[in-house]
């Protein structure tokens, strides 16, 4: 089987690169293709190569650890009230919701196979018993980024991407977005916290079109993961840099 974490072998500070010898790596996701094409402000190409190689992984916060104990509450939630929250969007029947396999019993892959692309689900919205759309399940700490500067609700592109390779995996057109705005009280107790119609929205987009992105990715991943080499680091990966090099001399 191998080992998955990559073994550093060089650090070249003129190039700004990392070289590794690599062991198993992981997929690009829906959260890495964004940083990968360079259109995630929060990630860089260079920390998601650290993450598919195994690097380097990110530490869970409050808010991600927030958000898996809250997911679930908001998952039911629109199940309750389908019509009413997705409506027609879909087109006319029956809408209900599938829940995702658990991760232990899919070996934490939804879409395998599909190499070098892969990743978890949050669900599937049906219509009429049949897969309809992406359930893309989200908790947001910043509401205002899910709104435009008029006040009319949007989604960050960053997360149509990712909700859009999913789509593109499972051969669906549609995400239905949801939503939930908890209060920076909730993050300390979020078993305690419940979604309703103040604090909860759900939106149904289109799928981007993503098969240039993907073949991008694919070279991407061609071009510095199979290679052993990461991808030039900048000054957004400073912090990330010294705690690889603490490690490695």
């Amino acid at each position: 089987m191998g080992k998955y974490n990559a073994d550093i072998t060089s650090f070249d500070e003129e190039r700004k690169v990392i070289e590794f010898e690599l062991g198993r790596p992981r997929k690009i996701t829906g959260s890495r293709i964004a940083a990968i094409l360079g259109m995630n402000e929060y990630t860089t190409p260079f920390k998601a190569a650290c993450e598919i190689t195994g690097l380097w992984k990110e530490p869970p916060s409050k808010f991600t650890e927030a958000g898996s104990v809250m997911e679930p509450f908001i998952r039911d939630y629109v199940r309750a009230r389908m019509d009413s929250l997705v409506g027609d969007a879909l087109g006319t029947g029956t809408l209900g919701i599938e829940d995702p396999v658990p991760p232990r019993d899919c070996g934490f892959e939804h879409f395998p196979g599909r190499e070098p692309f892969g990743g978890m689900v949050d669900g599937f919205v049906t219509l009429n018993g049949r897969r309809a759309a992406v359930l893309e399940i989200k908790t947001a700490n910043k509401k205002a980024s899910w709104f435009d500067e008029n006040g009319e609700p949007q989604v960050p592109f960053n997360y149509v991407l990712q909700a859009s390779l999913y789509c593109e995996l499972a051969g669906l057109p549609k995400i239905v977005f949801a939503v939930g705005f908890p209060e920076p009280e909730d993050y300390e107790a979020p078993d305690g916290w419940s979604p309703n119609e103040d604090n909860t929205m759900v939106l149904t987009v289109n799928a981007y079109p993503m098969r240039s992105m993907m073949d991008e990715a694919a070279a991407w991943y061609n071009r510095y993961i199979v290679n052993g080499i990461t991808p030039p680091w900048t000054e957004k990966d400073t912090e990330l840099v010294e705690t690889l090099l603490s490690r490695y001399y």
